[in-house]
């Protein structure tokens, strides 16, 4: 583990929040709730900020499903990881209602 892995939060993952699912196949990665935003995120197990859109697209269409088994509606993603930026995850939002509707993708009613 790199000096850098060892000192990040998400790779350290302590439950202090709601966990809901946690993968190992295809893609090795937590659903749970963000502890400063309180709102369901997908926390990639390897320490990078970078992932194809393969693997993007696998983590975000297992956290719409969370999203929807909540009933949030219409949902959106929201990966620009503004507090740690060096461990890619990806965050479930609520889309406000005064945005057009989504088009289509995993969050899509």
């Amino acid at each position: 583990m790199s000096e850098a892995a060892r000192g990040c939060e998400l790779c350290a993952l302590v439950r202090s929040t709601r966990w809901y699912a946690q993968f190992f196949d295809p893609l090795p990665f937590t659903i749970l709730d963000c502890d400063s935003c309180d709102t369901p995120m997908a926390v990639l197990a390897e320490h990078r900020s970078q992932v194809s859109e393969e693997e993007k697209r696998i983590m975000t269409e297992a956290l719409a499903l969370v999203g929807r088994a909540l009933g949030l509606g219409d949902l959106s993603f929201d990966d620009r990881m503004r507090q740690i930026p060096e461990h890619y995850h990806v965050h479930l939002r609520a889309r406000p209602r005064w945005w057009p509707p989504a088009a289509s993708g995993p969050g899509a009613a």
